[in-house]
This record gives C-alpha cells, sequence and structure tokens, in this order.
C-alpha cells in the first residue's frame, strides 16, 4: 500500500515538474511564426551564382553572402567601401594579453527572427558548432576564422570572452566576415538540424518569408534593433544573363550581378562599380631558374604595361595595381612604385644578367575567368606573352581546365603562372602572410626574405594598428624590390541598377548593403 502510495506521489512530481519544463521551454525558446509573403516584392536583386545554403556555418560564394548579409550579423562589421571595424552585436571590446584575450560586451535587448533572445550563450553556440568535435566537413570557413580559438568563455548573459592559442591580430576582422561570422539562433539549430541553411534564423533586418525555385523572399524584421529599411521586401533569385538583361530592361528586377552581361547607362540603368578586395598578378618561380635571379624578375616586371592590362580587363587603367594590397586595405599607400620602364629598358637589364639574346619561358594558366580577371587566363595569357615579346622574353602558353590548373601550380609546371587572390576577411594579413610568408602552402612563388618573414609575422601579432601600417608599409617596400611577382590589377564588382534606385553602399566583397537604399519619390 505504502509502495502504491509513493509511486502516486512520485507521478505526481514528476509531470508537475514536466509542466514547469514545457513552460520554461515555451517561454525561452519561441518557434518561428509563419511570416506572410507580400503579395508584391519591393525590390529584386538577381544573381549571377546559384544558392545552396543560407547556414553562414556552410556557406562559401558571394552570392549567398549577399543574402546572409540581411538575414544575420556578426559582432562586428566593415564600414561602408572601408576595412575598418564598427559595432554591430557588440558594442565595445577590450584586448588582453597582448592579443590572446579578447572581450566583447553585447548588445541587449536584441531579438532573433524566432523571437528568442541574442545573448552570450548564442555566440558560444554559433562558434563551437564549427569548431571540433562538432564541426562538419561541409563547414568550410570555420577553420579558418575560428582555428585559433582555445576557448569561447560566457562571462554573463551579455559579455563573451575568446582565449585565442597566441595573439592574433586579424581575429577582429574575421569577426565581420559574412561567412562562419555571423550569430545563428541555437534554436534554429536545435529545430531544423542540418536543415538549417533552408530555415535561416537570425538577427539582421530583414528574415526569411520564402525559398522556393524561383528564389529567396524576404521581408523587413518589425523587431529589428537598429534602423528600418525604407522597403518592407527584398528578393533574390539566380538567372542567366539574357535573363538578368531582359528584366532588368523590363523593370522586372531592380538590381543585378554583372557577371557575364554586358550593358550601359540608359535613362532607366545605371551601372555601380565598386573595386573590391582581389589581386590578379603574374607569378613567377623564384626557386628555379631563370627566376632565382631577383634582376631577371624585375625584367618582366619592367616590360609588362598593367594599365593596358587594367584597361582591357575592367575598362579602367586605375585598377593596375602597384602593390600587393587593394585600396582601402590598412597599409595600403599609393605612393608605392614597381619598376616600370618598358620594353628597351627590360632588354638591356635581361643582357646584364647573362641574357643577351633575351630568355625562353612557359606560362600556365587557366582557361575560365575569375574574379580578379574577367577576360579568362588564356586571353590573358596571350595579352601578357604580347607585351613581353618586344623585351626578349618569349613566351609559351600553356592552359589547363581550373582543377587540373591548380595541380600543375602545385606540381610547379612551367617558368610562371597566371594567377589571383581573394580576400577572406579584408586584413593585410590575408594577403601578405598568406602570398609571401615562407612556410605557407599558398606562397606559389616560393619567395623567401627573412626580413619580409620578421615583418609580417610581427604585424599578424601586433594588435596597434599604427604600428601594424608601419611593418606592412615596411614589408611592401623590400618585397617590390625583390619583385617575386608582378601585381596586374585590382578588382572592380559590377552592379546594373534600376535609376530610380539610390543610396546603394557596398563593402570591400562587393556586397551591396541596402538598409539604406530607397526609391526616388
Amino acid at each position: 500500500m505504502r509502495s502504491k502510495l509513493y509511486q502516486i506521489i512520485f507521478l505526481f512530481l514528476f509531470l508537475c515538474c514536466f509542466s514547469v519544463v514545457i513552460n520554461f521551454q515555451r517561454d525561452n525558446h519561441a518557434l518561428p511564426t509563419s511570416v506572410p509573403v507580400p503579395d508584391k516584392i519591393d525590390l529584386t536583386y538577381a544573381l549571377a551564382e546559384p544558392i545552396q545554403t543560407l547556414d553562414p556555418a556552410r556557406a562559401s560564394n558571394l552570392a549567398e553572402a549577399k543574402v546572409i548579409s540581411n538575414i544575420f550579423e556578426g559582432l562586428v562589421r566593415y564600414k561602408p567601401n572601408s576595412t575598418e571595424i564598427e559595432p554591430c552585436l557588440a558594442t565595445t571590446w577590450e584586448v588582453d594579453q597582448g592579443g590572446k584575450v579578447w572581450t566583447f560586451h553585447l548588445r541587449q535587448d536584441v531579438k532573433f527572427h524566432d523571437q528568442t533572445p541574442f545573448n552570450a550563450a548564442a555566440v558560444k553556440f554559433s562558434v563551437e558548432r564549427q569548431l571540433p568535435p562538432q564541426k562538419k566537413d561541409s563547414m568550410l570557413y570555420g577553420s579558418f576564422t575560428f582555428g585559433m580559438v582555445e576557448a569561447v568563455e560566457v562571462i554573463d548573459d551579455y559579455t563573451v570572452r575568446f582565449v585565442l592559442r597566441s595573439p592574433y591580430a586579424p581575429f577582429i576582422r574575421n569577426l565581420a566576415m559574412p561567412w562562419a561570422a555571423p550569430i545563428i539562433s541555437p534554436n534554429s539549430v536545435a529545430k531544423y538540424g542540418d536543415e538549417v541553411g533552408q530555415h535561416p534564423v537570425g538577427t539582421g533586418p530583414f528574415q526569411l518569408a520564402k525559398w522556393d525555385k524561383e528564389g529567396v523572399v524576404l521581408v523587413a524584421f518589425k523587431d529589428y534593433w537598429g534602423n528600418q529599411a525604407s522597403f518592407n521586401s527584398l528578393a533574390f533569385s539566380h538567372l542567366s544573363p539574357e535573363q538578368r538583361r531582359t528584366k532588368l530592361q523590363d523593370g522586372t528586377i531592380t538590381l543585378c550581378d554583372m557577371d557575364g552581361l554586358k550593358t550601359k547607362d540608359t535613362p532607366d540603368i545605371k551601372l555601380l562599380k565598386q573595386p573590391t578586395a582581389s589581386l590578379g598578378y603574374l607569378g613567377l618561380y623564384n626557386n628555379k631558374s631563370p627566376f632565382n635571379n631577383s634582376r631577371v624578375r624585375r625584367a618582366v616586371c619592367i616590360a609588362v604595361n598593367r594599365e593596358e592590362i587594367s584597361r582591357k580587363l575592367f575598362g579602367s587603367p586605375s585598377l593596375a595595381a602597384n602593390s600587393i594590397l587593394p585600396p582601402g586595405f590598412l597599409g595600403y599607400n599609393q605612393n608605392l612604385k614597381p619598376y616600370t620602364g618598358g620594353a628597351a629598358k627590360a632588354k638591356a637589364m635581361l643582357k646584364e644578367c647573362g641574357y643577351p639574346e633575351g630568355i625562353d619561358i612557359t606560362l600556365i594558366t587557366y582557361r575560365s575567368s575569375r574574379p580578379y580577371n574577367p577576360l579568362g587566363g588564356e586571353e590573358l595569357a596571350e595579352l601578357i606573352k604580347e607585351q613581353l615579346a618586344p623585351a626578349g622574353i618569349r613566351v609559351k602558353v600553356k592552359t589547363y581546365p581550373w582543377h587540373e590548373f591548380k595541380t600543375a601550380l602545385r606540381n610547379q609546371e612551367g617558368d610562371a603562372f597566371l594567377f589571383g587572390w581573394v580576400g577572406d576577411n579584408l586584413d593585410p594579413d590575408n594577403f601578405l602572410y598568406t602570398l609571401l610568408a615562407a612556410d605557407e602552402v599558398t606562397n606559389l612563388t616560393f619567395y623567401k626574405n627573412s626580413e619580409v618573414n620578421r615583418l609580417i609575422s610581427a604585424a599578424q601579432k601586433e594588435v596597434d594598428e599604427k604600428i601594424r601600417l608601419r611593418l606592412y608599409y615596411h614589408a611592401q617596400q623590400i618585397m617590390l624590390q625583390d619583385t617575386p611577382m608582378v601585381f596586374l590589377n585590382y578588382a572592380q564588382t559590377n552592379i546594373a541598377c534600376r535609376q530610380e534606385l539610390t543610396g546603394v553602399e557596398f563593402n570591400l566583397y562587393g556586397i551591396p548593403l541596402l538598409t539604406k537604399a530607397h526609391f526616388k519619390s
């Protein structure tokens, strides 16, 4: 009898506790409400690439970043058309132990689109899901963004601390990236699991209303903590060049990517051109003849006409590269100058190096176009061949499909190669250290200079940006003398837009920032 009574009491207590837990979960883990799809879309954007996922941890291409930037936010963000950092979901931060410990104070009263609160626990969750042991192979940028993180500590609801394995100054710009860094609702991951990329839930100014074969439809998030956009709905779709041209002209779409599309300013259409964080270059193998001689490398640099290349690629000589860092980057200096002088000067220098009859080289390249080379690898190689010929540099061009080309690079085929770099985190370290550090696998020229190595390694650890700037400027001066590669051009994003839309800003990825955009009355 007593046993039966205990069972009844236990069952009663269990049901009471279960009810408390359920009610707690309802209060603290609200499920997403149904978002109605507007009958009329205010602003439409046609993309040149398809969207595979809207999970920031799994996204990798620029088209996905353009959508994600409207749904999600990170702790910090880039100022428009700049690599400078400004607050976003974090309002302030401190850096201690020489760049090893980063403490962020979070914005309060911020909600995710599913009405759950944004807090330090959500930050910790977003980061740790991209690190071992939780990291999935499909999370492409997690290791780059957070691989230096040793621990993420929740100090209180609105304070989170990152402890790094060693001082790492670029970390702050990692946190502004459109991939990996944006904070996702933990509740959405719990609800949708690996399908969360089709059900994105962030804190941004727009939330998902629909995603089907026609494209993605976003609507303004009414509880957004920041300034509301001037329009209520925004749609993205992937269209062919011909579809983009037709729909832009008839007003069906408002903006579109210009990749593969040729158009010009008209009374209805304007072109928005924005420099981006990209570099195209002619790589020279520094570890084998003839380019193990810096003066031979210098002769190639002298013979190349960068302004002509820039004009052919982008219609403007202003994108000719003068150093390894794109404009707008910390450490960029427009007064830095690579060697110039033309064919006769280059020919004379080769003669001084023991090549009175000139040199014969094989230049390997890719077939397709790239963000830093819309013309295509083979066309650019032929242009460079034509430029080098009067200097006595006879070029044989060998072309590969993209993936085979990368294998040829790893095997050091040929004597020189065409390549480029697209910035990941808009930090100078991502160009200088990535492309020039002696032990980096991305140093495809096999350039080695101990002083440059010392400078860029010191800058990687230095959190004082004034000191970093001096270190990078000094490293570039040495590197330009050594000429490990010939810097050809920077790149730009071209967006076609209806004339009635104004106020579109960009970041240096070439992503349009649309929250301040509005239509002329």
